[in-house]
């Protein structure tokens, strides 16, 4: 009969535990705390090519994948997936869109921060330079720099350039 008591108590004292962790309070989206963790979502229904990329590199993702805080999340053509972030927030990335992880945010701000990627664009690519300041674009840029070359061939062509 002792031992019986025992077990009840144990099993007791298992169920409120379990009960209480249960009832621990969930960090919010926004808690600097919840972003020191060292993954703060998993990437759940994934379809086709979904990408993360980090200051390592970037790599093809695998459903139930975990992730951490600053990545960059991106579909492909016919790519969808679902970000569940442990904090009860849910990003849905249809094909040809991508989310910079950067928190601590809202549940709103990271919803709201689900950009379109730019057909043709190199995937992850980020423009730098004097070219993305003043709005040019790649293929632009690219222009404006070969006519400048260009031009300084032509300059040069007719000049002695000997060192003597």
């Amino acid at each position: 009969m002792k031992t019986l008591l025992n077990a009840l108590v144990a099993l007791a004292a298992a169920v409120l535990a379990t009960s209480a962790m249960a009832q621990a309070p969930r960090l919010e989206c926004n808690d600097p705390e919840y972003m020191k963790r060292e993954t703060i979502a998993t990437l759940m229904e994934l379809k086709g090519n979904v990408l993360v990329s980090d200051a390592e590199g970037m790599s093809s993702a695998v459903d139930k994948q975990r992730i951490k805080n600053l990545v960059r999340v991106t579909t492909t053509s016919r790519a969808s997936v679902l970000i569940s972030f442990d904090c009860g927030c849910d990003v849905r990335l249809k094909e040809n869109e991508r989310l910079d992880v950067e928190g601590p945010r809202q549940c709103p701000a990271l919803l709201a921060a689900v950009q379109a990627v730019s057909i043709g664009a190199p995937i992850g690519a980020v423009a730098v330079g004097t070219a993305a300041v003043i709005g040019f674009t790649l293929p632009t840029a690219l222009l404006v720099t070969g006519a400048g070359v260009t031009g300084l061939i032509i300059d040069r062509a007719f000049t002695n350039v000997s060192p003597n």
